[in-house]
């Protein structure tokens, strides 16, 4: 993972792709949490920012908040100082989607440090989806990850993922295969796809 490294495409709040990247999906309205340590001084990372752009492409996931400090973090303090974060899939581990009771839809991951990277240790990563299509981005997410599991690197842009399926077969016997853990089998009630162009 590193901070405040993204490109922008020039006049516009959209990362500029890498060398055979494509983005899959956006979402605007994201809250960004990420966490580590346990809470004593120069142990920890503690940034948030209320309200920002994720995106996710075939190589990585990308944050954008919405107001941006363009100042760079120094010394152990890295709070105020988000102005993008960006994680390739390949070190994101324990990918889940929760849907609380009460409060937006979270997805939530276990993001390893990249070399170079600006945070050393493993972090805690929530995006949380206040205007809605955060099942639309952890299912994506969750099929690149699937992807890079069967063919061990990141699928290229030219590659088109499997298609969603939505629709159920019914069960004939008692056997089911659950989903993988962390993500339901079927979208929530009333739950419209989103326009990945929103």
């Amino acid at each position: 993972m590193a901070l405040n490294v993204v490109m922008l495409e020039e006049g516009t709040r959209h990362p500029v792709p890498l060398p055979n990247e494509n983005f899959l999906y956006h979402c605007s309205g994201v809250k960004f949490e990420l966490k580590s340590g346990d809470g004593y001084p120069g142990d920890s990372v503690a940034l948030q920012s209320d309200s920002g752009t994720a995106f996710v492409s075939n190589q990585r996931i990308v944050f954008l908040p919405v107001k941006t400090t363009h100042k760079t973090s120094t010394g152990s303090s890295t709070q105020g100082a988000l102005n993008s974060f960006t994680i390739p899939h390949t070190n994101l581990k324990d990918q889940r989607f929760v849907q609380p009771l009460f409060g937006a839809n979270r997805f939530e991951a276990l993001a390893l440090p990249v070399a170079g990277g600006s945070i050393t240790g493993p972090t805690k990563l929530a995006l949380s989806f206040k205007e809605g299509g955060g099942f639309d981005f952890a299912t994506v997410a969750r099929k690149i990850s699937e992807r890079i599991q069967e063919i061990g690197e990141a699928p290229h842009h030219e590659e088109e993922l499997p298609g969603y399926d939505n629709s159920r077969q019914p069960v004939t016997s008692e056997r089911h295969e659950a989903g993988p853990p962390g993500y339901p089998d079927e979208a929530p009630p009333g739950y419209e796809q989103l326009d990945s162009r929103r």
